[in-house]
């Protein structure tokens, strides 16, 4: 009953509902008008990702030329490349030591550095997908990103872009998946998988249109590599800053004036959370199969969003009775670490607040216990993750039959290991370091292999035996792309930016232990361990030369990528 109120408040009760078919493009049901009404009503059908495209104002709909513009995009983003893939080498008179910003090699030394920045957030992408972690897919993403950043050089390129190009190019990836043979000539054109990359980067694009306030920085400026200068300045706030501000002072007060008061009185402010949930898109704050259905129900309103604060609004007030009914300590934290909320609750709320007449407002929700320990976010937004095979329509789950169905091991096995007294957070010590190590030696040199041969000996594998054998391929694929030395980069996007400069760009200091080295000629005379720890600096990446046959002139900074 609960969930057919949902959909019933995201149906519009003035127009009728039309029935789309999947991949058929006749109107009128793709329509831009129909498209916007079913991705309101989660209703988008395949080749979803050329519905958003239509929606985001990329691409015509099928009334128009879509195989011209196609052409169009494609053209542009080879002349793209082209223009910024200039080999140095061919600058005749060109000095390789140069300073002047004019030099072809001094841009080609920022352009390797850039490449190696954005290829340690891709390697980290949906550790729990194995299909971003092929070599390939992880090239196209860091040439879309590294391209986007060049040709934006007032954004540049900044952490958090890799997980909105992710789902992008993921559906492209299943549209092309689960298309059936006979298509029409349109169809064919749009699904030809040699053009993946140019149509991610159009899609991306397209997003960035509306995103790119959110990554937009204030009085900094992004260097030519990317990197973004220290701020000096104690108030400097950014775009994103300011935008929160305006929706808490504008709509939140508005809409809910205790809500807004309870956050003051906590001394909770909006950008503590909302940075990552708008430059994200909200992508962490949802299991990632409601991930295409929501983010069709925000680009039903164009390439700007212009509506994207009432899902913000949404997302507050759906939280109402649990921030109200907590302290300070446990409400920031069900802000930074919610846990998963029914997408569509939120999205039938946002309506509601923007059309009172038209929508129903949902019921509210039922408010948190608070816990001591809550469990991680990163641990909980895995049980529903993306799936290859997952082409019925979507609905809601209930958190009961959501819990029942078990649908990541890795998840259970992190919250089985914090009920048992795990530590899941800081460094180790002692001998639990040298079991853990080993342990997890093991594990990457014995599971990824014997996945492997048990993939390559089931051509054909039993249905009871896929799923079993599914997970174990995400497990061998997690334990390889991750770099497990108890080393973990935390994100910007989790910190105010707006809050005093001395905090911004400060690197990690890690305790490691210092061995000394032994040498190979001479018995060792003292083995005598270390007693202490040594505080050493993080290194985020370094440039070091290619020896593989990668694309890139660079190795993968933090040795975790698969090959």
């Amino acid at each position: 009953m609960e969930n057919n109120n949902i959909l019933l408040c995201l149906r519009s009760p003035t127009k009728d509902r039309i029935e789309i078919t999947e991949y058929d493009l006749k109107l009128p049901a793709w329509s831009l008008e129909s498209l916007k009404s079913a991705a309101i009503e989660l209703r988008l059908g395949r080749p979803r990702s050329l519905a958003w495209a239509i929606m985001l104002n990329a691409l015509p709909p099928p009334s128009g030329d879509i195989i011209s513009s196609l052409e169009t995009h494609r053209n542009f983003y080879n002349d793209l490349k082209c223009k910024l893939s200039m080999d140095p080498r061919a600058v005749i008179g060109d000095d390789p030591l140069s300073q002047n910003d004019e030099s072809a090699w001094k841009q080609h030394f920022c352009d390797i550095e850039l490449k190696a920045l954005i290829l340690q957030d891709v390697v980290r992408t949906f550790p729990d997908e194995v299909y971003f972690r092929e070599k390939e897919v992880q090239d196209l993403m860091v040439d879309v990103l590294f391209f986007w950043a060049r040709s934006h050089s007032h954004v540049g390129y900044r952490q958090g872009m890799h997980e909105i190009l992710a789902p992008l190019l993921f559906e492209l990836h299943l549209d092309r998946k689960f298309a059936p043979v006979n298509l029409s000539e349109t169809l064919k054109y749009y699904l030809d998988v040699n053009y993946l990359e140019h149509h991610s980067y159009m899609l991306f694009n397209a997003v960035m249109k509306g995103m790119e306030k959110f990554y937009t920085t204030g009085d900094v400026v992004p260097s030519a590599s990317g990197r973004l200068p220290t701020c000096k300045v104690v108030h400097n706030p950014n775009e994103v800053v300011r935008y929160l501000e305006k929706v808490k002072d504008e709509y939140l007060v508005s809409c809910d004036s205790q809500l807004a008061t309870r956050l003051v009185e906590h001394n909770i402010s909006l950008e503590l959370f909302g940075i990552r949930w708008l430059r994200l898109l909200f992508g962490r704050e949802f299991p990632r199969a409601e991930i295409p259905h929501l983010w069709g129900f925000l680009f039903a309103d164009g390439p700007m969003l212009p509506h994207l604060h009432y899902f913000v609004v949404a997302m507050l007030v759906s939280l109402r009775d649990t921030l109200l009914s907590v302290e300070a300590g446990f409400a920031l934290s069900v802000l930074m670490r919610p846990s998963p909320l029914p997408a569509a609750h939120v999205m039938a709320l946002a309506l509601s607040l923007r059309r009172p007449r038209h929508y129903l407002r949902p019921l509210p929700m039922r408010p948190l216990a608070p816990s001591p320990d809550p469990v991680p976010a990163s641990h909980r937004r895995r049980r529903s993750s993306y799936s290859d095979s997952d082409t019925s329509p979507w609905c809601v789950v209930p958190a009961a039959a959501e819990q029942r169905s078990g649908a990541l091991p890795v998840a259970e096995a992190a919250e089985a290991a914090e009920a048992a007294g795990a530590v899941a957070e800081g460094v180790a010590e002692g001998a639990d370091v040298a079991r853990e190590l080993a342990a997890l030696a093991l594990l990457r040199a014995r599971l990824p292999p014997a996945a492997a041969a048990l993939h390559a000996a089931l051509p054909r594998v039993p249905p009871r035996a896929a799923a079993p054998l599914h997970q174990i391929l995400q497990l061998a694929a997690l334990l390889q792309c991750r770099n497990h030395a108890l080393v973990d980069v935390e994100t910007a996007l989790e910190a105010a930016e707006g809050d005093a400069s001395e905090k911004v760009g400060r690197q990690e200091i890690v305790p490691i232990a210092v061995v000394p080295k032994r040498s190979p000629m001479k018995a060792p005379t003292d083995t005598k361990q270390p007693s202490g720890a040594k505080e050493v600096q993080l290194k985020v990446f370094h440039q070091t030369e290619c020896k593989t046959t990668s694309d890139f002139p660079f190795l993968d900074p933090l040795r975790t990528r698969t090959d």
